[in-house]
């Protein structure tokens, strides 16, 4: 329930980012959110700012994302798995999103903090 509150909270964010005016500061490009270490690969998590967002795939991640916080979950742990052909396969709703929203795979491989909130497997 918490993760739904924070995915939610996440995406409001996002799109409240996307259509204030200038007179909001956009967040630093660049800035550090957050790292998991899994193993030899290390993946940062960096603040998006406002240029360039893609609001219809947000869209749809969020609304699987809620229906699905076990996938979620995985990825905050675990980015890789987004590249992972045979976790996307067991997971027929993820392959379905994919198959769906074209493009929305690839950027989330280059931007996972986008999409996802990073965790590491000592909180959970």
């Amino acid at each position: 329930m918490t993760r739904k509150i924070i995915l939610t909270s996440i995406l409001g964010t996002i799109l409240l980012a996307a259509t204030a005016s200038a007179q909001s500061p956009s967040p630093a490009n660049g800035e550090v959110l957050g790292t998991v270490v899994n193993g030899n690969t290390t993946t940062e998590f960096h603040a998006a700012g406002k240029s360039g967002l893609e609001i219809g795939r947000l869209k749809a991640w969020n609304e699987f994302a809620v229906a699905n916080p076990s996938v979620v979950s995985d990825f905050g742990r675990n980015p890789s798995l987004i590249s992972s052909d045979e976790y996307v396969n067991k997971n027929g709703g993820l392959s379905k999103l994919f198959a769906d929203n074209p493009g929305l795979r690839d950027s989330m491989i280059a931007n996972p903090g986008n999409y996802v909130v990073p965790t590491s497997k000592a909180s959970q």
